[in-house]
């Protein structure tokens, strides 16, 4: 295995951004008309779980580079290249209720209504996981909620063992695949979508993800790699709830490329280019669901092309006039495990 100060991030930061384009994609449902025949929102096949999944992996990956290589500052990092983005989605996504009202009519599912107190001040102190309720006018988010304490708890994890790091990939993976058998069987009803279980659950179902991505970074050798791909895909394979045969497909994409990217070369364009890609990708996730009630509710948009370009104008937005100046402002620019 090549080390990780070979990585070749380029590959890494592409695959971020296609990961994060699939879930923009999941997300058109409630916005065009014709939800059957649509190229892009069949894109959903590979499904918004499967791609937070993939993401999760690379960014315990990510992490782990990021702590081993520069540890001072990194709660400095994180916070600056999460939180304010994070921040100025959390009130773009309240502004559709200013203009419209309280109630958001899409064109398929249930109204979109505004989130309450109790959940906006658990989105905005990232404690989704909590048991407040969902942030509907931009669901996305819930995510954030098993990063932020997998941050929190890196700095601790670079010390411990990899044991009891294997120890709780084992017991995270178990509560995955059992909760959705025992659910079944206490409720007689399939599981409902992971961010409206609360209780921390989304946290406990999904850090396995993350923790085996950090596991690789730590270890990068053939047990370590064959560990990663055969944990993920027994995992993803006794629960296909709301992932299935495309998601698999995703998780191993995502290891090949961790273990295989220092290996490949890229042209100087296309490196360049996934680069910029995988930095607009994370204001691409935070603001494309709000995007689309605007275009929707305001300009009468009901094409998916045509929202998914407006997606990626409000991400490249923000990300140079929130999330490039600060990083500048603060030293932060490094891409790198960021």
């Amino acid at each position: 295995m090549a080390e990780s100060n070979k990585m070749n991030w380029q590959v890494i930061l592409g695959l971020r951004f296609i990961f994060v384009f699939f879930i923009t994609c999941a997300q058109l449902r409630e916005f065009i008309p014709n939800i059957d025949s649509d190229f892009l929102y069949n894109l959903r096949k590979f499904t918004a779980i499967g791609n937070v999944i993939a993401l999760l992996l690379l960014s315990g990956y990510a992490t782990a580079n990021s702590i081993k290589n520069n540890p001072e500052g990194f709660y400095q990092r994180r916070f600056f290249r999460i939180y304010p983005l994070y921040f100025c989605a959390i009130v773009v996504s309240l502004l559709p209720f200013v203009i419209v009202g309280n109630k958001i009519v899409t064109l398929h599912s249930k109204p979109i209504v505004l989130p309450s107190l109790l959940s906006i001040v658990e989105h905005l102190t990232l404690l989704q996981g909590l048991a407040f309720g969902t942030f509907t006018s931009n669901l996305p988010l819930w995510p954030l909620g098993i990063l932020a304490p997998c941050y929190l708890l890196t700095p601790l994890l670079h010390r411990v063992s990899d044991r009891i790091i294997i120890f709780a990939i084992a017991f995270s993976g178990s509560l995955y695949v059992a909760v959705p058998f025992f659910y079944k069987l206490f409720f007689d009803k399939p599981l409902p979508y992971y961010p409206e279980l609360g209780y921390e659950l989304p946290f406990f179902l999904f850090a396995w993800a993350w923790l085996l991505g950090f596991l690789y970074f730590q270890k990068q050798n053939k047990k370590a790699g064959i560990i990663v791909l055969a944990s993920g895909f027994i995992m993803l394979i006794l629960n296909q709830s709301r992932t299935g045969f495309y998601a698999i497909m995703l998780y191993l994409l995502a290891c090949f490329a961790l273990i295989f990217a220092p290996q490949i070369k890229l042209p100087k364009a296309v490196g360049k280019t996934f680069e910029y890609l995988g930095n607009i990708a994370y204001p691409l996730y935070l603001f494309h669901k709000p995007t689309y009630i605007f275009a929707h509710k305001l300009l009468g948009v009901t094409n998916s092309v045509t929202h998914i370009f407006l997606a990626l104008l409000v991400g490249v937005f923000f990300y140079h006039a929130v999330d490039l100046p600060l990083r500048s402002r603060n030293r932060l620019l490094a891409t790198q495990g960021e």
